[in-house]
């Protein structure tokens, strides 16, 4: 009789073990199923449509975005490469720290000078207008693809990203 009972709540925790695995395996491993031909594709949709951006204007925008985004994370990779310095090698001296954080402020910098640049080739095809309405919907896709990608976040997330109502006056600020 111990035995019986021994099996039957052996197969019962596996049919549970199993169960949670299927139902969170995305959640435990979600860089498995991350595509960035499909993430780049959803942020520009998401982005034409928050921005408000006409297939012509997103014809020639996103080029330009793509093009931005791609020498930004070129940038990204070099301070990275930077700072798995400090993390394999524990014998660094305080001058090569010192030289580790300038050289990354330094590519930091870079990264705004090479956004600014494209800021003004945006604006040979949007308005500054647009482009102010690119950077809050690029901001809230973040935000919003990052919480598609967590644990526990979401609709029950108690920090969303505001709605702001692009139509209203504040007459209340001075």
């Amino acid at each position: 009789m111990k035995r019986f009972v021994l099996v039957i709540t052996t197969l019962l925790v596996c049919f549970c073990v199993n169960a949670q695995n299927q139902a969170f395996g995305r959640i435990q491993n979600p860089r498995a199923e991350f595509n960035p031909e499909l993430y780049t594709k959803r942020m520009n949709e998401f982005v034409a449509r928050e921005a408000h951006l006409t297939d012509a204007e997103s014809a020639k925008f996103f080029p330009l975005l793509n093009e931005m985004q791609n020498k930004q994370r070129q940038i990204g990779r070099q301070q990275r490469e930077i700072m798995m310095k400090a993390f394999r090698n524990t014998n660094i001296s305080e001058e090569d720290y010192e030289q580790m954080v300038m050289r990354i402020t330094g590519l930091e910098i870079e990264s705004r000078k090479v956004e600014q640049t494209y800021y003004k080739k945006f604006h040979t095809v949007l308005s500054w207008k647009k482009i102010y309405g690119v950077r809050v919907a690029l901001a809230r896709f973040q935000v919003e693809a990052l919480n598609q990608f967590q644990p526990g976040r979401g609709a029950t997330n108690r920090f969303t990203v505001p709605q702001w109502n692009r139509n209203t006056n504040n007459n209340n600020r001075k």
